[in-house]
């Protein structure tokens, strides 16, 4: 068989497995009815129907109907139920809340129950702007399916549900937990989540010393869905949630979610309508799943381990301390095998530099080819993190792109010996072994296996045939692992940052150089790609738009203060709707300093003044040096923003000089000798009904923007105290 023929044959195996790890990336199928013991999905759906009909934040009526349904439920499946309420002061990114939550725990006692136990977690709060299906309405609903099944077949470990409030807002109902009760007595903490509206579960983020709960996570469920790269790069994010009070606080666990969908995120849509019914059917196999497994664990504390899944079905995971072994090992055969095979160093180096300057080239074309596309479509700015509806065609148009550029940096080192073809990628991939499995560890899988299952084609380069068939190893290697993880990493990033995917990508992908070095017709390797990629990219550009089922996220904001009243949006510009009250010059102001909740500019147009009732703050004492005062909302106000200067207090927790409060009035007490200056905004949901009026309603393509993305409706209600 001619190279040319192996070299393709060994390119299409290569995109089935790749193809194949894929389509395996998917949730399991929904079970609509089961044996008792079982988890159903069915079962849970009947819950999330109870749970998801509106949205329910912290401090609403349907926050406390929510919270009402769960602790009823969970009583009436035998578990002892208590509904805590706290009132709690966290510091958070520079801003403090104080807020009064309410907690639902429901405990299942174990048959033999030891010092410690097991915790499962979720947050039964959902933002304003969304009904909480998935976030996180799944994982409620999945977490009473999964008691109603544990009371058929008790473990002997206690097992206790947790479903706390206040989490959209800065993870209050966790602070209010650990605080109260503090960590000692659990020997491990499971929380679920979800960032959009469907996909498998994958978990994320483990706590100290975890190896015994991925052994345990490995059998847990029929798709076990994790790598220790993710661990990795979410401890280097700023995102959080309920788990970071816990691991925080020194409790070991692990924390797992689904994102997919992403689109559904915060959205109205994250609804019944578009919750994928798998992903519920996949938090509730491993919920259950886990709990039997540690359903008799005595917890003892464990290591740090290294692991990822294989085609969704099997979760490889071994020690943190072995992975510095066969990183040991593997550059020993690397260097065995270079001493063998004696490659030119000149060569070696030349192909090595090759496949570097095809990350960066194809880093930086993909970083200006998406600065181009959102430059020329402005409707992008509109979607969360820019995110495409159609955004398909742009992962494979630039996934093709990296390709094209990895055949054309091939070219270059076309005509080198199979020897050094092959121990350039195998040199640079040895490098990242070494560096990650110093400095990352649990991301050095992804250089371990791909390299050490190359190293033969290094040992026999000399074999014309054996060598080139050999070649393949790794890169089929590398296409089990790596095409999950790009998928996962641009979802989690984003189409701005999808240079990072690219390059990732790009990682696995020099090691194709010796295979693609035998590609007949060179040329047309590099222009076919090329070609393709022009043409998925432009189908992609071309479809960026909004319709009824691509609806555009837009928001509009009714200010009145003591200087007037004020439309306002925070999108990028005004769309069809906004346009209607902002008109079609709108100035552009920076609000921030007096209303910090609009963080960015925003447009602004003149609006007729209603009357709306206000926040107040009054005097309860002055004493020297010191002033204590009680700040209340209005009635119709979701939470109230404090502006006040330094040295203030909630109880004995100090404030910052921002403070929201929500569930109604707060005491501050501030040191201060003269007059008190106080900055009171409160926010309403949605628009106030003669503000509504004017606007009218949204066009069919148009929607509420979803929150975390920029300031949705609301009417914001300014005043300014002198104390």
């Amino acid at each position: 068989m001619r190279n040319g023929v192996v070299a393709l044959v060994l390119l299409a195996v290569m995109g089935v497995v790749g193809t194949l790890a894929v389509l395996a990336f998917q949730p399991p199928s929904p079970v609509a009815d089961a044996p008792p013991e079982r988890f159903s999905a069915g079962r849970a759906e009947a819950h999330l129907a109870q749970i998801a009909q509106r949205p329910h934040p912290i401090g609403t009526a349907d926050n406390e109907r929510v919270r009402g349904y769960i602790a009823d439920t969970a009583r009436s499946l035998g578990a002892d139920v208590t509904e805590e309420t706290d009132q709690v002061v966290v510091q958070r990114r520079g801003v403090t809340r104080v807020a009064t939550v309410h907690n639902v725990i429901a405990e299942v006692r174990g048959t033999a129950p030891g010092a410690k136990a097991l915790l499962l977690l979720s947050h039964h709060d959902s933002v304003p702007t969304g009904p909480g299906a998935a976030d996180d309405g799944a994982a409620v609903a999945a977490m009473l399916e999964t008691l109603r099944a544990l009371r058929t077949t008790p473990v002997p470990n206690t097992v206790r549900f947790v479903f706390t409030d206040g989490e959209e807002v800065g993870l209050l109902g966790a602070e209010a937990y650990v605080r109260r009760h503090g960590v000692a007595d659990l020997g491990a903490v499971l929380n679920f989540e979800a960032r959009g509206g469907g996909g498998p579960v994958w978990m994320f983020q483990t706590g100290p010393g975890s190896s015994g709960l991925i052994d345990a996570f490995g059998e847990a469920s029929s798709r076990p869905i994790a790598n220790s790269l993710a661990v990795e790069v979410y401890q280097r994010m700023p995102n959080s949630t309920d788990f970071t009070v816990f691991i925080e606080a020194g409790a070991p666990g692990l924390n797992s979610a689904f994102i997919e969908r992403v689109h559904h995120y915060h959205a109205p849509t994250d609804d019944l309508v578009h919750l994928d019914r798998g992903s519920v059917q996949h938090h509730g196999e491993t919920m259950l799943g886990l709990v039997r497994a540690l359903g008799d664990a005595d917890f003892e504390p464990g290591g740090a381990s290294v692991y990822f899944d294989l085609f969704s079905r099997v979760l490889v995971h071994y020690p943190a301390w072995l992975a510095y072994a066969l990183a040991g090992l593997t550059v020993a055969g690397l260097a065995a095998a270079l001493v063998r095979v004696r490659p030119s160093a000149t060569g070696t180096a030349a192909v090595a530099a090759a496949s570097v300057g095809a990350l960066l080239a194809a880093g930086a074309l993909s970083l200006g080819v998406w600065w181009v596309v959102s430059s020329t479509r402005g409707e992008l700015a509109f979607l969360p993190l820019s995110e495409p509806y159609n955004r398909g065609w742009f992962v494979a148009g630039f996934a093709v792109l990296g390709l094209a550029v990895l055949a054309a940096a091939v070219r270059l080192v076309r005509g080198r010996s199979r020897a050094e073809l092959v121990a350039g990628p195998l040199v640079f991939t040895a490098v990242l072994l070494v560096v990650t499995v110093v400095a990352v560890p649990g991301a050095s899988f992804l250089f371990q296996w791909p390299l050490l299952a190359a190293l033969p084609a290094l040992w026999w380069a000399g074999s014309e045939r054996a060598g080139l068939w050999l070649a393949g190893a790794g890169p089929l290697v590398a296409a089990a692992v790596y095409p999950p993880l790009v998928g996962t990493l641009l979802v989690a990033l984003g189409m701005p940052l999808v240079a990072v995917g690219v390059v990732f990508a790009l990682l696995a992908g020099v090691l194709l150089v010796p295979v693609l070095a035998e590609v007949p017709r060179p040329a047309a390797a590099v222009l076919v790609p090329l070609v393709a990629a022009v043409a998925l990219l432009a189908s992609g550009v071309a479809g960026v738009g909004f319709d009824r089922e691509s609806p555009r996220p837009d928001s509009l904001v009714y200010l009145v203060d003591d200087a007037g009243a004020h439309w306002l949006t925070p999108d990028p510009s005004t769309g069809p709707w906004t346009a209607k009250v902002l008109g079609p010059d709108p100035e552009r102001v920076d609000l921030s300093e007096r209303f910090p909740v609009l963080d960015e500019p925003v447009l602004r147009a003149p609006a007729p003044r209603h009357d709306l009732p206000k926040p107040t703050a009054e005097v309860l004492e002055r004493t020297a040096g010191e002033v204590r005062l009680r700040v209340a909302p209005s009635p119709s106000a979701w939470r109230t923003q404090v502006a006040l200067p330094g040295g203030c207090r909630v109880g004995e927790e100090p404030v910052g000089t921002i403070t929201e409060v929500y569930g109604g009035p707060a005491e501050f007490t501030c040191a201060v000798t003269g007059a008190l200056r106080v900055e009171l905004t409160d926010h309403w949901i949605g628009l106030p009904e003669p503000a509504a009026a004017i606007a009218g309603p949204r066009p069919d393509d148009s929607t509420l923007v979803p929150s975390g993305t920029r300031l949705y409706d609301s009417a914001l209600v300014g005043t300014v105290v002198t104390l």
